[in-house]
């Protein structure tokens, strides 16, 4: 998909109140959301310092006891109801400090007086990943030590045995980890896994450098990115953040390292610099094919492990390299969908397809060029045949797209929480009334209700991002046609409508991409289980997963969703436990399925984007440890995407660029009147103002109040 990024339905963080919460907050929105006791908690609650506490209880996994609880055995003045039986527990707070046995590492936290040594012995087996029945709490008493019993009281300072720290241990593969693909998610996964100090990894890849082949084979040399870099750099997230490496958030400001719309040498710039600020380069085994995989041991046992038989490109050996598990990223769609027509014989002029760098760039100069399909594809090379120099560009489409101005975009990927679907098109509104692009709402794509305050937006490729496609409309020099091509002669479309495109002399086909069967091949599998190739959770596979379905948006692009992705599985992989505890909650059955479809010439491993969405879905929800995982994303996404490229500096962008191209076109000999720019800076200080008030939470045109200026 080179330039093109999907926008992330935003099912996954679907509660504005929980994305927005961390840390202690969030322990304190757990304990709102449990169930009422049967009298009130307004005398805790009036207390501060005892909400605190048992918010650092519930996060540690403790049960929180209320007093009133107590009343229901206890005769009360006021009701004189109970049955006067029961023993009274002492519910007050006090600190307990927890020391591992044999090691300086400790832990002080509160607890009540009534918290049984079970109760926080089940808490830390929980946390640390272990048995029960390992864990013992030694108490000094006298001169001598003695085990507590899980019935008492836990005493205010503890040893315990049975465990080496209170954080999980990362389990250990006997091999290394095994990364198909140097691209993008390839990168991400390799970054994730050196952050943390784990280098036992190996990534292959058929080129001689790292990018991927969208960004170094299916892209155009005129191909840019068409979200902002925020969105996309590749060291995206807190804990990348955290590192400084990269520079922390990237600077895309005047006289900043990155442009905010790179083009492709740009990019290829910026995976090559991560690789290296990360030591990546090392472990990764370019001009190369992984041709075979060989499950050895039973494909239900622990100790097995994949063989994979990898093939130099370059005239070397074959090679043998055991992996324990594997990350493929085989991209979606490489292979263009060849269609061909009556007639093309006769065109007599240049019938090629819009990427691989197929395009003919010398003779589109005074030419009217046709583009076949209307993906993010059929934008972008909208684009590079005016920018070319051609006269006009026809987009000849069974269905007319939405495309999204930059702004919009923009918006959406500052937004701490996703923003609905109902108020991007709202911001879709100017852009598309200014350039005579018609009114967004009534687009096949969107289904809303009648006041247009609910929309899902449904549609089978991804939003085509930028301006210019919408200046191009209106001064006339780009129209979407819809229709289809029934036949060829020369210079001519005769479309199956029955107009006729005369004067065209480039045909640009962007009629869509296919899989790779030998995908599945080499998987040896029948079906992809949610992101499980063959049901195998220690074989995981991920696309950019294809078309759009979304109420709600979080993002145009790949960043936070290959993220979250690689943080997800990453985790089952270091605590195979939690895979083993979901697996026999039955996560396997739950997960969605696709079958390979021979008919439509679709892969088992080619999903969209909905089973992407509810397979993630799933999995957090049978895992909040996962989530928590992703707990700061918001307040990150929020603050780098306005100290990355602030709303002054992308107006500032935006704008000369579209008088940049007007000038241009002024200049070629084109006559028509100036079109302002659709968006002002009062006009999205509105968006802020609106969305704050309707997602109750404050957001700033400025950003966060520490990036003010």
């Amino acid at each position: 998909w080179a330039a093109h990024h999907s926008p992330r339905p935003s099912s996954r963080w679907a509660s504005p109140s929980v994305w927005w919460r961390s840390g202690i907050n969030m322990a304190l929105a757990v304990v709102e959301a449990r169930p009422k006791p049967p009298t009130t908690l307004a005398e805790w609650k009036s207390k501060p310092e005892a909400r605190q506490q048992m918010a650092a209880m519930v996060e540690a996994g403790l049960h929180v006891f209320n007093p009133d609880w107590q009343k229901y055995g206890q005769a009360t003045p006021d009701s004189g109801s109970g049955n006067g039986r029961g023993k009274k527990y002492s519910t007050s707070f006090r600190e307990t400090t927890l020391k591992i046995h044999g090691s300086d590492e400790q832990i002080t936290f509160p607890v009540q007086t009534c918290t049984r040594v079970s109760d926080l012995r089940q808490a830390i087996a929980k946390t640390c990943m272990v048995d029960e029945e390992k864990i013992d709490f030694v108490v000094k008493q006298g001169c001598r030590t003695r085990k507590q019993l899980d019935n008492e009281e836990v005493a205010r300072v503890v040893t315990v045995k049975g465990i080496t720290s209170f954080k999980a241990e990362r389990h250990k593969w006997p091999h290394p980890i095994g990364v198909i693909g140097a691209g993008y998610h390839g990168l991400k996964t390799c970054m994730v896994y050196a952050k943390t100090g784990n280098y036992n990894f190996v990534c292959f890849d058929r080129n001689d450098k790292v990018g991927g082949y969208c960004w170094i084979t299916g892209a155009n040399k005129t191909s840019k990115l068409q979200t902002e870099f925020g969105s996309f750099h590749v060291w995206w997230g807190p804990d990348f953040a955290d590192t400084g490496k990269c520079g922390g958030y990237p600077d895309c400001n005047r006289g900043g390292k990155w442009s905010i719309w790179p083009g492709k040498e740009e990019l290829q710039k910026h995976f090559h610099y991560a690789a290296e600020e990360f030591g990546l380069l090392p472990h990764i085994r370019f001009q190369c094919n992984v041709s075979s995989m060989d499950i050895v041991g039973d494909k239900e046992a622990e100790s097995r492990y994949y063989n994979l038989t990898v093939d130099s490109l370059t005239g070397g050996e074959t090679t043998q390299v055991p992996v324990s598990v594997m990350y493929n990223y085989p991209g979606s769609l490489t292979r263009n969908r060849i269609i061909d027509y009556p007639g093309e014989d006769s065109f007599e002029g240049e019938i090629r397809y819009g990427m691989n760098d197929d395009t003919p760039y010398e003779k589109l100069r005074d030419t009217n060029c046709a583009i076949l399909g209307n993906g993010a594809f059929a934008v972008e090379n909208a684009r590079t045949c005016i920018e070319n120099g051609s006269n006009k560009v026809y987009i000849v489409t069974r269905r007319k797209n939405l495309a999204s101005p930059r702004l919009p975009c923009w918006f959406v990927h500052q937004g701490p929480v996703p923003t609905p679907g109902a108020f991007v098109l709202k911001m879709f509104e100017p852009m598309y009334e200014k350039c005579g692009m018609g009114d967004p709402w009534k687009y096949w794509s969107v289904h809303s209700n009648s006041d247009r305050t609910l929309v899902n937006i449904i549609q089978n490729s991804r939003f085509g991002i930028g301006d210019v496609t919408f200046l191009m409309v209106a001064w006339g020099r780009l129209e979407y046609v819809q229709d289809t091509l029934k036949r060829c002669t020369r210079h001519t479309l005769h479309l199956t409508g029955g107009r006729k495109l005369t004067g065209v002399t480039v045909i640009l086909k962007a009629l869509g991409l296919l899989g790779d069967f030998e995908v599945d091949k080499l998987h040896k599998m029948t079906e992809l289980v949610g992101n499980f190739c063959g049901g195998d959770w220690r074989r995981v596979l991920m696309i950019d997963a294809t078309g759009m379905n979304a109420a709600n948006f979080t993002t145009f692009s790949t960043g936070i969703g290959t993220t979250g992705f690689v943080i997800q599985n990453k985790y089952l992989h270091d605590f195979p436990k939690e895979f083993y505890r979901m697996q026999k909650l039955g996560l396997l059955s739950q997960l969605p399925r696709h079958k390979s479809e021979l008919d439509l010439e679709k892969p088992a491993y080619l999903t969209d984007v909905k089973f992407a969405m509810s397979a993630s879905i799933i999995v957090e929800g049978m895992c909040p440890k996962i989530s928590m995982l992703q707990a700061r994303f918001p307040e990150y996404k929020y603050a780098m995407y306005h100290h990355a490229h602030g709303l002054d500096r992308t107006l500032e962008v935006v704008r000369e660029e579209w008088d940049r191209y007007q000038k241009e076109w002024e200049d070629q000999g084109f006559d028509h009147e100036y079109v302002p720019y659709p968006y002002t800076r009062e006009m999205v200080d509105g968006w802020f103002k609106a969305w704050s008030d309707l997602m109750k939470i404050p957001i700033s045109s400025d950003g966060p109040p520490k990036l003010n200026r």
